[in-house]
């Protein structure tokens, strides 16, 4: 098999691949070991129904079957009027929460977050909002000598609801600069159930099917799509059990423990999935998928930034890291992801020179080849024989065409999950018509999808053509002029799919691996090797 067929298998089974990758990445894993509990079931929000019944959990330390009362909100009298209390959060001078904490229920009813826009490109103006008609449902109102309006910019503010009958309480702590609370409770149930639909479909187009799911460590990450949670689960004990959304979460932590019996809810349809968490002291992260905030909070939360699979995971941190650290003074993330380009193509390239020069030699000797396929057409054994000899007399390496792309493969995936994943790309404008780099590049939209394709975007029709200069420069075989048009044509296609950022990194890359070979074939002519 020449050079040049490699190539072209290889470029070949990448599309295979990123195809594959595109169909299926991201998608909602299950845990087959996870166990249906009877005594979970009991803890069930069911609507307009349940007056006081009797239920069990599960005692952290003895392992024993304890009784506990669940009420219903509608069957008990209203004996105060309800307060909203509401929190505001900053982080500095900039707002990040804006909460409402409701006496009826002594739960939080509003979660908006001002720096994050609901549904980037719709232009609706409004933000991100976790609303819902109550997080943990509770049948209890509350009384509060609280301000109707606390600030937590400066230091640490508590909200305390009492029971007026003196049998509960629950206080919330809030912190300057995080996206959550310490939800401390005193007198009730145990075990705190997050309800279902919580967290809201924020990103335009989206496959409301695969929209949310449920995950949890136990030992290590597992998740499961909130339409795949049939029944009532425990998942053993966890560190955190979260529900979660593309670029947000809902995070329970357990404080009194370091881990606590978890369990997972059947929710309605296309929302998000409930969650439960037995303990009295938990912290409740609700905000963005941000790597940095999330590895601070410890426990492997960071895991919840899906960059793919262990090797692939590894170098999309790395490439991460350079954008938010090493060139964090670049704003704009098409320029970040520029300049990525470059300092990639920069340490490949001793890799890529030697490869293109060994391309180059090979399209040198072509016409020995030639005349040895024709002298030995009849005795493959010889030919290889012959082949081999020439390979050595001429210095030239067969394989060394095929390295340039194997290299960029893992890079590509890795950056792929990154940009797909990581919330600061969420709506992050490039220039003109880019106004959104997590999603595919449109300059000239559909009325309705053609073959899963909502518009055609310029950025990877200039891969395309790209490609399909870079392949006539390499090529060494004639007979696979087919194939040069058919790879920038099936790519083209696939890359109008693919995140925008990923496409101007391809692109990028593409010109600059086009320059280099440039150079080489000059140096090449002109003796200087």
């Amino acid at each position: 098999m020449s050079d040049q067929k490699r190539l072209l298998l290889a470029a070949v089974l990448m599309a295979a691949v990123l195809f594959i990758s595109w169909q299926f990445m991201g998608k909602s894993t299950s845990d087959d070991n996870s166990q249906n509990t009877p005594q979970a079931t009991e803890y069930v929000q069911q609507e307009q129904q349940l007056s006081v019944e009797d239920t069990t959990i599960v005692d952290k330390e003895s392992d024993e079957l304890t009784s506990v009362k669940v009420h219903d909100t509608d069957t008990d009298e209203i004996l105060l009027e309800e307060r909203l209390i509401k929190v505001i959060i900053y982080d500095d001078d900039e707002i990040i929460v804006e909460a409402d904490i409701s006496t009826a229920g002594g739960t939080v009813t509003g979660w908006k977050l001002p720096q994050y826009e609901d549904m980037p490109g719709a232009g609706n103006g409004e933000s991100i909002n976790f609303d819902g008609n109550s997080w943990i449902r509770n049948s209890t109102n509350y009384e509060t000598s609280s301000e109707d309006t606390i600030l937590v910019n400066e230091i640490p503010q508590s909200l305390i609801l009492t029971d007026p009958s003196g049998d509960g309480e629950i206080t919330y702590t809030f912190t300057p600069g995080q996206y959550g609370f310490l939800y401390e409770t005193e007198g009730l149930d145990e075990i705190a159930v997050l309800n279902g639909g919580i967290l809201p479909i924020s990103e335009m187009n989206s496959n409301v099917t695969r929209y949310f799911k449920a995950q949890w460590n136990a030992e290590k990450v597992k998740s499961r799509g909130s339409n795949d949670i049939t029944g009532d689960v425990q998942v053993g004990n966890v560190e955190w059990i979260a529900v979660r959304s593309q670029y947000f979460a809902i995070i329970m932590m357990p404080q009194s423990y370091d881990r606590a019996y978890g369990y997972l809810f059947a929710s309605e349809e296309d929302e998000s999935p409930s969650i439960g968490l037995q303990d009295n002291k938990i912290f409740i992260f609700a905000g963005p998928l941000e790597y940095g905030r999330l590895r601070a909070l410890g426990r492997d939360t960071s895991r919840l930034v899906d960059f793919g699979w262990p090797i692939i995971r590894d170098i999309g941190r790395l490439l991460f890291w350079f954008c938010t650290s090493v060139i964090s003074f670049v704003s704009n993330w098409g320029i970040k992801i520029i300049l990525l380009s470059i300092v990639l193509k920069l340490v490949l390239m001793p890799l890529t020179t030697k490869s293109f020069k060994s391309m180059a030699m090979l399209k040198q000797v072509q016409p020995k080849m030639k005349e040895l396929q024709e002298k030995y057409k009849n005795d493959p054994k010889a030919l290889q024989s012959a082949m081999q000899k020439l390979y050595k007399e001429e210095g030239v390496n067969p394989l060394g065409g095929c390295l340039p792309l194997i290299m960029q493969m893992p890079v590509f995936f890795a950056l792929y999950r990154v940009l797909a994943n990581s919330v600061q790309l969420r709506g992050a404008p490039f220039i003109l018509w880019i106004s959104d780099l997590s999603k595919p590049e449109i300059l000239i939209p559909f009325q309705t999808p053609i073959l899963g394709l909502h518009g055609i975007g310029i950025l990877a029709l200039l891969m395309g053509i790209t490609m399909f200069l870079q392949q006539k420069m390499t090529m060494t075989d004639q007979n696979q002029k087919g194939m040069m048009y058919m790879m920038p044509i099936v790519m083209t296609f696939l890359f109008m799919r693919f995140p925008a950022g990923l496409t101007m990194y391809w692109f990028m890359n593409s010109l600059l691996t086009i320059w280099q070979q440039q150079l080489i074939k000059k140096k090449l002519e002109t003796g200087n090797n």
